[in-house]
């Protein structure tokens, strides 16, 4: 591990914030959340959402080209949208991430027909896994992420640090926009209309979401890279604020990473059956 401001969040667990996820026969999956002041925020809320609506997961394998060509038209008839492509790479990709940083982006899902929830949300999760090169039934290369589709938050707090990096089976807050933040617009070199796409993670969302790969982030370099592409942007939010917000939102990690590796390499596809909640 590197990083002594990672250290110290993953020490500081004093108060037993558990979150248990029960898959279909599978063993269940505990998760400890960190004892710091985001910690309890994050677990607070999402307990208290979870008290109110079911939450749902939708197993990453799902994410293929032949899925997204079906999504594609019936994107087609319900929003004019034209998102049939042979294929998907970034170019394709981040234009046609446009259309929902314009639609539920804006408006959030509140105010968005509920019959759409369900599209939206796999046009947006399905671009996003093909694009990072997810195209294979068999193999689950995308964070677990197990949502509530609302538009409740609390604000973030100053005290949060985020991490210059992400280990696997890391637990990390949803990312609660449409839109990128910095390190993402860095990742995916979209540069384009960065007022509208670049989106500062500044509030806590209810939301499950597991790391599946080790990532080591120079927030530096990301810093640099939008001075280079937009340095009209970097005056406008300033480059301290930029690279505070280039790092990763971790606060906690699976208590046990081979029962996660197991989850993720499992060859049936994943039913959520419950999350519970307990401090």
């Amino acid at each position: 591990m590197h990083g002594t401001a990672r250290i110290r969040q993953l020490d500081r667990v004093c108060r037993a914030m558990k979150i248990q996820v029960q898959f279909e026969n599978q063993p269940v999956l505990s998760i400890s959340v960190n004892d710091t002041e985001t910690g309890r925020l994050y677990f607070d809320i999402t307990r208290k959402q979870n008290q109110i609506q079911q939450p749902f997961y939708r197993d990453t394998m799902l994410w293929t080209t032949e899925y997204m060509a079906q999504l594609a038209q019936r994107a087609k008839e319900a929003f004019g949208w034209d998102w049939l492509h042979d294929h998907y790479d970034l170019s394709v990709s981040t234009q046609l991430h446009k259309d929902l940083e314009n639609s539920i982006g804006k408006l959030g899902f509140s105010q968005i027909p509920e019959k759409y929830d369900d599209l939206l949300y796999d046009l947006h999760h399905c671009l996003h896994a093909i694009q990072n090169g997810h195209n294979n039934k068999q193999v689950r290369s995308a964070n677990f992420q197990i949502e509530w589709l609302t538009d409740n938050c609390v604000a973030l707090p100053e005290s949060f640090e985020f991490m210059p990096e992400t280990a696997l089976g890391d637990l990390i807050l949803i990312n609660p926009y449409v839109g990128h933040n910095p390190l993402q617009i860095y990742n995916e070199n979209d540069f384009t209309q960065l007022s509208t796409t670049c989106r500062f993670h500044d509030i806590i969302k209810p939301g499950i979401v597991l790391c599946d790969k080790t990532k080591y982030i120079n927030k530096n370099t990301v810093l640099q890279k939008f001075q280079d592409e937009d340095p009209e942007f970097v005056q406008l939010h300033g480059a301290e604020k930029i690279k505070y917000y280039s790092g990763s939102a971790v606060i906690g990690q699976v208590d046990d990473i081979n029962l996660f590796r197991h989850l993720r390499s499992s060859p049936t596809m994943l039913k959520l059956q419950s999350v519970i909640f307990y401090d």
